[in-house]
């Protein structure tokens, strides 16, 4: 059973590099493009890649989850750890700190995520309503608040995977 929830973990981590990847270049793409038409249509094609990021999170939660239990690591007690270190500075029982650590930026990248969604689906609403000669007098300005925003979520998104996959590299290598 552990193989198993372990390959579908990986194939979650795959999914993710894959729509954060093609998130990125669809994005690139947008950037050049010429006119609000162009934009538009490049947003609409890019959507299947913002719907597979919650499928792959949702997949790397649960197998994460599902491995923490064929470790007989509990979430609970990881979780509990962490915080008697922080009030205590003692090592003992936290062998597994690493996980810990994993966890909260796996929590902020969730987030993260959730809220770049959402600023993806106003983006894309904005420059189909532009495209279309509406908006309103601050459409200019509110695409270029969330064009900042998306692109800001390019670089904190990669940074936060580097930080889970360092951390479980570490853990299951250097940290046991």
């Amino acid at each position: 059973m552990r193989e198993v929830t372990l390959l579908l973990h990986f194939i979650g981590l795959g999914l993710l590099i894959t729509s954060m990847l093609g998130g990125f270049f669809m994005h690139r793409q947008y950037r050049k493009a010429p006119d609000l038409r162009t934009k538009a249509i490049i947003l609409k094609s890019a959507r299947p890649f913002g719907l597979l990021s919650p499928i792959a999170m949702l997949l790397m939660l649960i197998t994460g989850i599902g491995n923490m239990h064929a470790l007989g690591i509990g979430i609970i007690r990881t979780l509990i750890g962490s915080r008697d270190f922080i009030l205590t500075q003692s090592f003992e029982g936290m062998e597994f700190w690493w996980l810990s650590a994993k966890l909260v930026f796996y929590a902020i990248a969730f987030i993260a995520g959730i809220v770049l969604g959402i600023f993806a689906r106003k983006r894309g609403t904005l420059v189909h309503a532009m495209s279309l000669g509406e908006g309103g007098p601050d459409a200019k300005t509110r695409l270029a608040l969330y064009d900042t925003l998306i692109a800001a979520g390019h670089v904190i998104m990669p940074v936060l995977m580097n930080s889970i996959l360092s951390l479980s590299v570490y853990g299951r290598l250097g940290g046991q």
